[in-house]
C-alpha cells in the first residue's frame, strides 16, 4: 500500500535537504548520534503504537538481530538456541560472534519453537533464545519466557513476519501485547516483502535502557562515539568495548515508514479476513499477522485469482551447505522435518 501519502513524505524530506541526520560522532548533546527529525518522529510513533519504551530504527531486521546479539554480550563459545526453520540469519548471525547455534525443534501446530525442546537443549553455555514468530504467529511467550527466567537467559524475538499480531497470556490475566514486544529485545522488518515496508529497513524495540544504548552504539560507529563521550567526561567504561558499524536508516526511509505505520491496522485486518479461506490453527488468546497462510491440511487453492500456492517453504537451516559442513545432521529436529515435508503455503498474488 504505497501511495500518495508516502510520495508527499518523500518530497517533504527532499525539500528539507536533510537526507540523514546521523554522524559517526556524539555532538554536544548527542544530536549527531540520534538521527534527524524523521528518525526521531518514527521512533516515538513506533513506541506509542507498540507500547514499548525504547525504539531504534536501522537499515534491516538482520542488522537489528546482529545488534541484539552484540548488546547482550554474545561471545565465542556461547550457545544461542535457534529455530531450524526460518530465514537463515536466525542461525548464521551467532556464527559471526564465534557462538554456536543450537537448533531446537518446533511446534507441530504453530511452527514456532517448542518450549520443551528448548529446555532440553539448554547447557551452561546457553546465552539466549532467539525465537521467530513464524508466518505471523507469536511464539509461546508464557512458557519460553519462564524458561528464560529459570536459566537466566535473554529472549530475542524475531517478529519480522508478525508485525501487528497480538499475544494474550492464556494462563495469566495479562493485557494483550504486540508480537515483537514479548521478549527482552524485539526486531521488526520493513523489507519490501513485509506487511509494511520502506524497501529495506528494520526496527528494534526493548524496555531496557542499557540494551538500547548498546544497540545504538553497534548501529552507529560505537568506538568513535565513545571516544567523543570520553573527551566530554561522560565516559562509560562498560560501553567502551563496543565496535560499531553503519547500520543506520535514512530520513527518506523513516518518512515512508511513518506513513506505512498509519496503514498497518487496515493491512492486518485484510490479511486476517483473507485467512478465512483456510483452516489455520491460531494460538489461544493470539492473533496472527498471516505473513504466509500455512497449513498441513490445505488441500487445494480456494481462490486462484487471489492466491499463489506451493508445497514447500525453505530447506531446514541445518541441512543447508554452511551448516552441514559444521557437523549438523538430518534428524536433529524430527517434528520440523515432518512439518516441512507436509506443509502447504498460500500467499497473495498481488500486494495489498
Amino acid at each position: 500500500m504505497i501511495g500518495k501519502q508516502e510520495l508527499r513524505a518523500v518530497k517533504r524530506v527532499m525539500k528539507s535537504g536533510c537526507l540523514s541526520g546521523y554522524r559517526g560522532s556524539w555532538g554536544a548533546n548527542g544530536e549527531y548520534f540520534y538521527g534527524g527529525p524523521e528518525i526521531k518522529a518514527l521512533e516515538k510513533e513506533w513506541a506509542d503504537y507498540f507500547e514499548t519504551k525504547q525504539v531504534i530504527a536501522c537499515n534491516s531486521a538482520t542488522s537489528g538481530l546482529w545488534m541484539a546479539l552484540a548488546a547482550i554480550g554474545t561471545k565465542p563459545d556461547d550457545e544461542i538456541i535457534v529455530t531450524p526453520w526460518s530465514m537463515t540469519c536466525s542461525a548464521s548471525l551467532p556464527l559471526l560472534f564465534g557462538a554456536k547455534p543450537v537448533f531446537a525443534d518446533i511446534e507441530k501446530d504453530y511452527y514456532c519453537l517448542d518450549p520443551k525442546s528448548i529446555e532440553e537443549r539448554i547447557t551452561e553455555r546457553t546465552k539466549a533464545i532467539l525465537v521467530v514468530d513464524l508466518f505471523g504467529m507469536p511464539y509461546d511467550a508464557d512458557a519460553i519466557n519462564e524458561i528464560a527466567r529459570k536459566y537466566n537467559l535473554y529472549v530475542i524475538e524475531d517478529a519480522a513476519q508478525a508485525i501487528g499480531a497480538i499475544y494474550k497470556s492464556p494462563t495469566l490475566n495479562r493485557f494483550p501485547q504486540y508480537a515483537g514486544t514479548l521478549g527482552d529485545i524485539g526486531v521488526f522488518s520493513l523489507n519490501c516483502h513485509k506487511h509494511i515496508q520502506t524497501g529495506e529497513g528494520g526496527i528494534v524495540v526493548t524496555n531496557d535502557k542499557e540494551l538500547e544504548f548498546k544497540m545504538r552504539l553497534c548501529m552507529n560507529h560505537g568506538e568513535a562515539v565513545m571516544n567523543d563521550i570520553a573527551k566530554k567526561c561522560l565516559f562509560y567504561e562498560d560501553y567502551y568495548k563496543f565496535v560499531g558499524m553503519n547500520l543506520r536508516m535514512t530520513e527518506l526511509s523513516a518518512a515512508i515508514a511513518r506513513e506505512q505505520l498509519k496503514k498497518l491496522p487496515r493491512i492486518i485486518e485484510k490479511y486476517q479476513k483473507l485467512a478465512g479461506y483456510f483452516n489455520i490453527p491460531v494460538r489461544h488468546g493470539c492473533t496472527s499477522a498471516y505473513y504466509k497462510f500455512a497449513s498441513l491440511d490445505m488441500a487445494e487453492n480456494p481462490n486462484e485469482k487471489l492466491f499463489n500456492m506451493k508445497d514447500h517453504y525453505i530447506d531446514l537451516i541445518y541441512q543447508m551447505p554452511l551448516f552441514k559442513q559444521l557437523g549438523y545432521e538430518k534428524g536433529l529436529c524430527p517434528v520440523c522435518e515432518e512439518v516441512e515435508s507436509k506443509i502447504r503455503l498460500a500467499w497473495l498474488r498481488r500486494v495489498l
